[in-house]
């Protein structure tokens, strides 16, 4: 508590000063640093609309990054970059991370995609960032809608079916939002969603009970020796306990005062009551419960002293979880409660626009009550500076610093995590490259778990590593005139990482198991042909990994469990007077089951189709959705059933368009 007290005091402090002093004058900007040598993937809130996706899964899904499923909408999804776990991938919300510090993980679920304004993903270890520290695997940044200048208020309903007899009309999800000006310089940005999934998708099981696997009802089935066996004999099923009933509100306020300052006010509340189906051999399912909040105020003062801007956060993340198995062998419940505090400081322009500065301070204080892990309190923070700097011909650096720490009972964890990068820009041509430290700190679970025969471990090394990317990005060829004009980007970035002391799960407890040798190539590439009539895009990421714990015979030089060679996602899009009509194809490559690499998951491929018409009377955009049309049948984590083909048709409505006040 007195760290919260202490936290507040530092926040109102900042705000009374800066309140007193509206007429702030922005100082002209001057800089000759090129470019970042951070490399972004960009999704767009005009990007998420068009998509009609109903989670953020998909949309990660569609950057060619590997989601490890189990199940579907609502149930558990975690993102994997470059083969490495959910725990490295850090999700920042508005400059603060919302990692839960008890699994490490953020639920993709948790996100209202109609408030949300941009998300860029970074892939690896070199994050020029100072908000936190601590990715491995990248992060995902998202930034909520704040603002909008004319009054709107929006709806979009959706219904889906799995072409279940039984229960022909499965699901259904409605969103509404309302934004706009409640004074000259006061915004609100509101919006909702409630969902009900029923889920009751079809599966087959082969005449072993195992899962089928293949297009077209599955056509090839899993031996017992581990090998596949092409065939149609096998009986379908119908997945009977994976009910999802969610929702979301989400609410900013927004004040501007003087040059360009403000404070906002948000709130995000995630509420989900989740039937959890467990793998298909499993007879006890369950029930979690979980309702999560984020609770934040932002004070952001730009052009202090004509020499910086600095932004305040301070966020209250409150996760709660309630688990109960249906035979009632097991119930659980885990209260997580964290206050955090972020401050960072942007030198925007030194030494005559050759030098950028930006420092960042981050803390919370979290208060851990759970059934497995009993009652905890950890304390941790990061100091981060970045520095960039202009050296001419087109060459800009990056020196990004930071010192971690971690301290939660009698364990305390320190890091330093040393980055640099490098960056040359020649007209449409960048080559960029860097080299990082990584460093992963236990999580709760990983120290205090004890339940179901299964106990942490409070004595585990944090995981570290070495990591090193070289990119090379085409930034746009304007090729051919007239209707032939084609507008084409992309890049290429290959990397390598070298792992040690990786925290896994083995004989009944967390252990720093083994070390591993990373290294593969990431693509991105972009196409807008016949002046923007047809557009494709291409992302993904080849991977190659090795296990090189020699104290295991068994696993040394084998591909470590769960990490496909290839995750790829190709978009193609055709925009008509009347529609844009889209198709999309996501393959992901062979998994092994196990470190010693004697079973495997084969590769499979989903194939999407979305269609939007054209407004009509400028306010109603019918859209229609056709996921998994090869009705393949797959497994993205060995032993859970995924959906096969399915409609979804939904309208989106503007009820406040106005065509006048919304011509400049």
């Amino acid at each position: 508590m007195k760290h919260f007290l202490f936290l507040i005091s530092i926040l109102s402090f900042n705000f009374l000063i800066f309140a007193q002093n509206e007429h702030i004058v922005l100082p002209d900007l001057t800089t000759y640093i090129y470019s970042s040598a951070e490399q972004k993937l960009v999704i767009t809130a005009q990007d998420i609309e068009k998509a009609h996706c109903e989670n953020l899964t998909e949309l990660v899904e569609r950057c060619g990054i590997q989601m490890l499923q189990y199940g579907p909408y609502g149930l558990d999804n975690k993102a994997s970059i470059r083969g490495f776990t959910d725990e490295t991938v850090r999700v920042v919300i508005d400059g603060i991370c919302v990692n839960n510090a008890q699994y490490g993980t953020f639920d993709l679920s948790s996100i209202n995609l109609a408030a949300v304004e941009k998300i860029e993903i970074v892939r690896g270890g070199f994050t020029e960032g100072v908000e936190d520290e601590g990715a491995v695997g990248g992060v995902i940044y998202i930034t909520m809608k704040k603002l909008e200048l004319k009054k709107s208020l929006k709806t979009d309903l959706a219904l889906k079916t799995f072409f279940n007899s039984e229960l022909p009309l499965d699901s259904g999800f409605g969103k509404i939002s309302f934004a706009g000006p409640l004074g000259e310089k006061t915004f609100i940005n509101t919006s909702g969603t409630f969902n009900y999934a029923g889920n009751e998708y079809f599966y087959k099981l082969a005449k072993n009970y195992s899962l089928c696997e293949g297009p077209f009802g599955g056509s090839i089935t899993t031996g017992k020796d581990g090998g596949f066996y092409k065939g149609r004999e096998g009986t379908w099923k119908s997945e009977k306990n994976a009910r999802v009933i969610d929702g979301h509100a989400n609410a900013y306020l927004t004040h501007y005062y003087g040059d360009g300052n403000y404070f906002c006010f948000g709130d995000i509340f995630y509420g989900g009551y989740k039937n959890t189906p467990g793998a298909t051999n499993s007879k006890d399912q369950g029930l979690q419960q979980d309702y999560n909040n984020n609770l934040s105020f932002t004070l952001w003062n730009p052009g202090l002293a004509d020499l910086f801007n600095l932004k305040n956060n301070i966020v209250w993340l409150c996760n709660n979880r309630f688990y109960e198995t249906f035979s009632g062998t097991e119930k659980s419940r885990h209260f997580i409660n964290t206050i955090k505090y972020t401050g960072t400081a942007d030198f925007t322009s030194l030494a005559g626009g050759h030098l950028q500065e930006t420092a960042g301070l981050s803390a919370d204080f979290t208060k851990l009550d759970s059934t497995n892990d009993g009652d905890h309190i950890q304390f941790s923070g990061v100091i981060k500076e970045t520095s960039k700097i202009a050296a001419g011909g087109g060459w800009s650096f990056s020196i990004p610093l930071a010192a971690k720490f971690c301290v939660n009972d009698n364990n305390a964890n320190f890091a330093f995590v040393p980055k640099a990068g490098a960056s040359w820009e020649k007209d449409l041509w960048r080559v960029c490259a860097d080299a990082y430290r990584m460093v992963q700190f236990p999580n709760m679970d990983d120290l205090f778990w004890e339940g179901g025969g299964y106990h942490g471990n409070p004595d585990l090394k944090p995981e570290s590593g070495w990591g090193a990317d070289l990119g090379f990005e085409i930034k746009e060829i304007n090729a051919g005139s007239g209707k032939s004009q084609a507008l084409i980007k992309g890049g290429l970035t290959l990397f390598t990482d070298y792992y040690k002391d990786k925290i896994k799960w083995g004989s009944g407890t967390t252990q720093n198991l083994s070390s591993a040798f990373y290294c593969g190539l990431d693509f991105n590439f972009e196409a807008e042909l016949f002046q923007g009539f047809w557009t494709l895009a291409l992302n993904g990421e080849y991977l190659y990994n090795r296990l090189l714990d020699k104290s295991s015979e068994y696993t040394y030089g084998k591909r470590i469990m769960w990490t496909p060679d290839l995750v790829c996602n190709l978009t193609t899009a055709l925009h008509f007077e009347k529609a844009d009509i889209s198709l999309t194809a996501t393959y992901t490559g062979r998994r092994y089951t196990d470190n010693m690499n004697l079973y495997y998951l084969p590769p499979y491929v989903l194939i999407n189709l979305s269609a939007q018409g054209s407004p009509i009377h400028e306010k109603i955009v019918p859209y229609i959705k056709a996921d998994n049309l090869l009705n393949w049948q797959y497994q993205s984590v060995e032993g859970y059933a995924m959906p096969g083909v399915s409609l979804t048709i939904g309208c989106k409505y503007d009820i406040l368009y106005d065509p006048v006040s919304y011509m400049y």
